[in-house]
Parts: structure tokens; sequence; C-alpha cells
């Protein structure tokens, strides 16, 4: 593992902040793994923002399947949010991976819910009619969860936008 990636996770902040400055200038698609790791680690403060406008600034289109295989990692769930803000930011339309974004958006928590919904609504078309049903099933699902009251808002739009884009399939 190069300097750069290791220093990331460095208790020493002036570490940090030169590893985030040789990605921001060098940074290759090797790094956002691991800059969303350290992201996931770092305690609230200048340098983990810092970490999150990098991410959500990421050019580099392999960042999307990392950005989603990363929503399926168990110790990445507390910031699946800010992963789908990032895919978000990005312009990333998650094409054949809906029921994923669907599914942790309808797991979380307000943020997440409302990331989820954001996301979604900027897809126009979509190629994958599995994946969109699949996506619909998430939603239907949720809504009739009681749990998930608080994100109904966020679980209509998106049962709204699903059927929209059920409608671009015909």
């Amino acid at each position: 593992m190069s300097k750069h990636i290791l220093g990331l996770t460095s208790k020493e902040d002036g570490v940090v902040s030169k590893a985030l400055k040789t990605i921001h200038d060098k940074g290759t698609q090797a790094s956002i793994r691991p800059l969303l790791e350290a992201f996931a680690t770092r305690k609230d403060d200048a340098l983990r923002e810092e970490m999150l406008g990098m991410l959500s600034s990421m050019k580099l289109s392999a960042a999307e399947d990392i950005f989603l295989e990363a929503l399926t990692d168990p110790k990445l769930a507390h910031v699946a949010g800010d992963i789908l803000q990032c895919l978000w930011s990005c312009g990333f339309m998650c094409d054949g991976r809906l029921a994923l974004v669907v599914e942790v958006a309808c797991q979380g928590d307000f943020k997440q819910a409302m990331e989820g919904a954001t996301l979604l609504e900027q897809v126009e078309t979509v190629q994958d009619e599995k994946d969109l049903l699949e996506a619909q099933v998430i939603v239907g699902e949720a809504m009739g969860d009681d749990s998930k009251k608080d994100i109904a808002p966020f679980l209509e739009g998106m049962k709204a936008h699903l059927a929209m884009l059920q409608d671009t399939l015909m």
C-alpha cells in the first residue's frame, strides 16, 4: 500500500492532510476505497469534511462501482447516507443497481432515505427492467412497514419516480 494511502489513517492531522493533498493531486481509482474507509473511521472534524468533499467530487468513472460496492459492506453501513450523497454529487446514475440504492435508502434513517430518494430522482431512464421491478417491490414492502413512518414521504417519492421510470420502458 502506498505511503499516502497509509497516511489517511494516521493519528497525526498533518500526516492525514498531506495524504489528502497527494490523493487530490495524484490519486487514482486505487485511492477511492481507502479514502472512503478513512472517512468512515474518522471523527467529525475539518479533515473528515475534506474527505467527504473529495469523495463527492470524484470524476473517475470507476468510483461509481466502488461506491455501490461499499453500500453492501456492513462495516460502512453507518456512512451509507454519505455514500449515497457522493453518488448523487458525482452525477452517477447507478444503472442496473437501482434496487440496491432503494434498499439502502429504505434501511436507513431520515438522511439516508433523503439521499437515496434524491439520487433516484436524477435517473431519467432505465435499461434493466428486472432491477426496476425489484426496486419497486422493495419500496412497496417498506411502505407497509410501520417502523418506516419517519421516511414515508421519501418512500412515496421513490414509489412515484419508479412508476414514472416504468412508463419509460414501454
